[in-house]
């Protein structure tokens, strides 16, 4: 990604023009005439729209306002643009926008999550740039006095088919500033593509090779002292007392004191307040998770009544489970997982007053602002966001508790502070994916499921989500706000509002199932949950995956006709089970002592299905290849379509066979990667990847192909030795097993 002092000016601008910017439903905002032409004369750059300006040597700068966290939409971004301009990729400079409120594209939020950025920026950066497009060719049109429609651009060039005349965009910067921004302008159509679906080559790729990339631990600014926090034992422990007087007197640092959320070494280097922290002996308060012990939850979910209000009810799945002759039951668990970025949560504060300027590998720059506000007291738009390259994301930077703690301690010690947490902080402060268990039931007559019931029990994400409800609200007076948001966590509790999340992947199953009940009772404990890559497709893919396959089992059916006559014809499901089929030989003998596994799923508007190849090796499930259809409609970066497909696989392996946060007594047992284990590289299958090909809308990439992979796995495994694994992780499912059923 390339970072250009072009990029100053445009942010500058911005700033300047306040109220005059206008966001259009299309995303195409325009900037107000006078204020572009004002701009352009003194910058010589047209600032054509929210998202793109076209500098004076002729580059095109791309305003990308979605957090870059590996997943490849920098480039997206860039290829939109390049198509409907119609200049090679390389003449794009893109940079992470700020937090201005024009940005804010996501249910009135600058966030990204959801596997979404594509999907959102598919028409809006094509709309930008081809209104930026139509208007250098009408400034040129203009200049020669000849009709727009004879001219033509490519390489960053309008031509004059007539005269052969030429002028480079650059040159037309000024003059384009001065006509008003279209707005409905012409869009490539799919057969016009140029850099759609066919360029592969990441902008940030050499950036991060030669380490000039910018993540937020590498942020740099005038009269920057570092931050290193201890945090307490147990989720909310408060500091009681702290004795600092040895760690005060070592060299370089600032400050030691208490603060909400735990105690802070300030130091003139990040090493100096690390080491400093060694001699710093702290007493903590109980915390809010005293108590809580994850097997004893465990235990306790799985004898939970189905009291929950239904999500989706078609027909009569217990009149149906009463008369049918086959029907099995099955429960499904799955244990907290920490997101675990290779990035540490870390910020970077700057405070003026009750105004300030952030630095931070964020997904979600508008909570950021209000959570920094609160603490100095200002409004959210007093406070700027810079969003930095992430080192991962998964969800845990769609938080923002980082950055109020880098804000308190900015606000205490009166400088510009780096605060960085260490891995066992990001582990056990994290803000984890909910402990899941879902029974289920279901019964099969001539070869077909007649009956299904699942009932839910988990932790709400929603019931974790004030912070979020509170950025939602903007202008509503504090108490006023409080209420409404304690009204809506209310609904959420007693099951009145259906929680989004719980039974996402259940109560939306493709699957044609004509009795089919599916229902969620929310659990409450006070360690804080969030969105985990995937959310609630992340466990429910795997209990609906492995139940389908007990169904095929039970009836007898081969596991692939069996889900294909449980699909339209013609269907997304359909096209992506057909070519999984011819992708994996599935039906013939896979090699030596391996046994396949067949999953599929529907997340995100996007249908994957994966096939998974399993050995037993010294009592270890060694996952040998997977293979994987996606049908994500249309893949503007095929390479990155593959990469994240392979990304979510190797990810959700982690999860699937070793990865679970446990608490005993409320304190999390698991610290760093050697008691989370990360699949290693030697242990990563081969990933063979098909992308199905679609005129249809892009839909999400990012999350989609993580919840097949472990009822694939898990299906494999019964394919091979019988044994039904019905707890994550796999393995300590297969040790206290001992290979029995």
């Amino acid at each position: 990604m390339t970072e250009r002092t072009t990029e100053l000016s445009r942010r500058g601008f911005l700033a300047g023009l306040g109220g005059v910017l206008s966001l259009a439903v299309v995303g195409c905002g325009g900037t107000g005439t006078a204020a572009r032409v004002r701009h352009a004369d003194q910058a010589g750059e047209l600032a054509a729209n929210m998202y793109i300006t076209v500098m004076p040597d002729g580059r095109i700068a791309v305003a990308v306002n979605k957090a870059e966290i590996g997943q490849g939409v920098t480039t997206g971004f860039a290829t939109l643009a390049a198509d409907e301009l119609a200049v090679p990729i390389e003449h794009i400079d893109v940079h992470l926008a700020d937090s201005h409120p024009e940005y804010r594209t996501s249910y009135n939020m600058h966030q990204t999550g959801g596997s979404t950025s594509t999907k959102e920026a598919f028409d809006a950066i094509r709309t930008a740039a081809a209104a930026a497009r139509e208007m250098l060719i009408g400034a040129a049109a203009a200049t020669w006095g000849v009709a727009a429609r004879d001219c033509t651009v490519a390489a960053g060039v309008v031509t004059h088919a007539g005269t052969k005349r030429e002028l480079g965009y650059g040159e037309l910067t000024r003059q384009a500033a001065r006509r008003d921004v279209p707005d409905k302008p012409r869009l490539n159509k799919r057969s016009e593509f140029t850099a759609i679906g066919k360029t592969d080559r990441r902008v940030d790729l050499r950036a991060k090779v030669d380490g000039s990339a910018v993540f937020g631990t590498d942020v740099q600014v005038p009269d920057l002292v570092h931050a290193y926090v201890i945090h307490g034992p147990r989720f909310g422990a408060a500091a009681t007392s702290v004795k600092a007087e040895a760690a005060k007197q070592r060299p370089g640092v600032i400050d030691v004191f208490a603060f909400p959320g735990g105690v802070a070494i300030v130091a003139n280097k990040y090493w100096q307040a690390l080491a400093a922290a060694r001699d710093v002996e702290v007493t903590w308060s109980h915390g809010d998770t005293v108590g809580l012990d994850t097997e004893q939850l465990r235990v306790a979910m799985r004898s939970y009544k189905q009291d929950g209000a239904p999500t989706r009810e078609d027909g009569n799945a217990e009149r149906a489970l009463a008369e049918a002759r086959t029907k099995i039951e099955a429960i499904y668990e799955a244990p907290y997982l920490a997101h675990a970025p290779l990035e540490p949560q870390n910020c970077t504060v700057k405070i003026t007053g009750k105004r300030a300027e952030v630095w931070a590998p964020c997904q979600t720059p508008t909570l950021v602002q209000s959570f920094v506000a609160d603490v100095i007291g200002g409004e959210r738009d007093d406070v700027l966001v810079h969003t930095t390259l992430a080192g991962g994301g998964f969800g845990r930077r769609v938080n923002a508790d980082f950055a109020y703690q880098a804000a308190h301690i900015a606000k205490h010690v009166g400088r510009t502070v780096k605060m960085i947490w260490s891995r066992e902080s990001d582990m056990t402060q994290a803000f984890y994916r909910p402990q899941y268990t879902t029974s289920m039931q279901g019964a099969v007559e001539a070869g077909k499921v007649t009956a299904l019931v699942a009932h839910g029990v988990s932790q709400s994400i929603a019931l974790s989500s004030e912070p979020f409800f509170d950025a939602f609200l903007p202008g509503i007076p504090g108490p006023l706000k409080h209420v409404v948001v304690e009204s809506m966590l209310a609904m959420f509790a007693t099951n009145a509002l259906p929680d989004i999340f719980a039974t996402e992947g259940l109560r939306d199953t493709p699957y044609l199932i004509p009795n089919l009940r599916v229902d969620y009772t929310p659990v409450r404990t006070k360690l804080p949950v969030a969105t985990w890559r995937s959310v609630g497709h992340s466990f429910n893919g795997f209990a609906m995956e492995s139940f389908i396959d007990e169904l095929a089992r039970a009836a007898n059916a081969d596991p692939l006709a069996f889900r294909k006559q449980m699909v339209k014809p013609g269907s997304s499901q359909m096209r992506v089970l057909d070519a999984i089929g011819e992708l994996s030989g599935w039906g013939t003998p896979a090699p030596g002592n391996r046994a396949r596994g067949l999953a599929r799923h529907h997340a995100f508007d996007t249908e994957v299905a994966e096939v998974a190849e399993v050995e037993i090796v010294d009592n270890r499930i060694k996952v040998r290849k997977v293979y994987c259809v996606v049908d994500c409609g249309i893949a503007v970066n095929p390479s990155i379509v593959r990469a994240q497909m392979e990304g979510a696989i190797i990810y959700g392996l982690s999860a699937a066979l070793d990865q679970e946060i446990t608490l005993v007594d409320g304190v999390v047992q698991q610290s760093n990667f050697n008691d989370f284990p990360a699949l290693r590289m030697f242990e990563a299958p081969e990933i063979v990847v098909q992308i199905i090909d679609s005129d249809e809308h892009p839909t999400g990439v990012g999350e989609p192909g993580l919840p097949p992979i472990a009822a694939a796995v898990a299906n494999a495994v019964h394919a091979l030795t019988k044994v039904r694994l019905r707890r994550l992780p796999l393995q300590r499912a297969w040790n206290e097993r001992g290979g029995a059923s």
